[in-house]
């Protein structure tokens, strides 16, 4: 899993969910941290700037992020996301802008702030999974399931300096995957957040209307053999 930044990585807390999270990485260590904030706290002058998670797209040329089921917002700096393939999940920092001149697909226009692709996870289609290093699972607004992807705000114990994965593998009952951290021995570090993303839009049924309940097991920092549940929906 490759680092989300490599510099000083600082995070401000959302909602009241989050505390500040902050640490230092050397070039070209490992870093599962989130992305550095380069604003800091909102300035009145920019105009209100929210924090998602979404996926960068394309269409006739033009660049849109699909922020939830139901919007299509046009990047009308396109520059900034330039780096950034279409597919890929990323947590960015936007602000809404009015304006007539967006493409009759999009629901609304944006301008990009900063965004960082998010790492990927592994999906493993055999049933040979190990329990796996320890990891918690924060069940806050960053935790979803949504546009296909099954999208993880964890913590784990790390140093900073070596790399690692994360893999999904299937169980026997139905929309249940056991979640496989795998520290590569480093499990004695600081406790530090991270997201990661896990591309399962093959794996789940088209739902209509209703809601379908994918659980997700895993073991815990304390040892302990947990299971989060989530809901999802079809994209419509």
């Amino acid at each position: 899993m490759r680092p989300i930044l490599k510099n000083i990585l600082r995070w401000t807390a959302v909602l009241g969910v989050l505390v500040l999270l902050s640490a230092c990485a050397k070039e070209g260590d490992y870093s599962p941290f989130f992305p550095d904030d380069p604003y800091g706290d909102s300035d009145p002058e920019r105009g209100t700037q929210d924090l998602a998670i979404g996926t960068v797209l394309s269409r006739d040329g033009v660049r849109y992020i699909r922020l939830d089921e139901k919007s299509r917002s046009q990047v009308m700096n396109p520059r900034e996301i330039a780096d950034i393939q279409d597919g890929a999940r990323v947590f960015l920092q936007y602000r809404y802008v009015v304006t007539s001149a967006i493409a009759d697909f999009c629901t609304d226009a944006i301008l990009v702030e900063w965004a960082s692709p998010l790492d990927m996870g592994e999906i493993r289609y055999d049933m040979q999974a190990r329990s796996g290093d320890p990891v918690d699972i924060l069940t806050d607004w960053i935790t979803c399931l949504e546009d296909g992807f099954l999208t993880l705000h964890y913590s784990i114990r790390a140093s900073g300096s070596v790399k690692h994965g994360f893999s999904l593998y299937p169980s026997v009952e139905p929309l249940t995957y056991r979640l496989v951290h795998d520290a590569n021995g480093d499990t004695k570090g600081s406790q530090t957040d991270g997201i990661v993303c896990f591309d399962v839009s093959a794996l789940l049924p088209e739902t209509g209307e209703e809601a379908v309940t994918l659980s997700l097991d895993y073991i815990d920092l304390n040892n302990t053999e947990k299971r989060l549940t989530v809901e999802y929906r079809s994209p419509k």
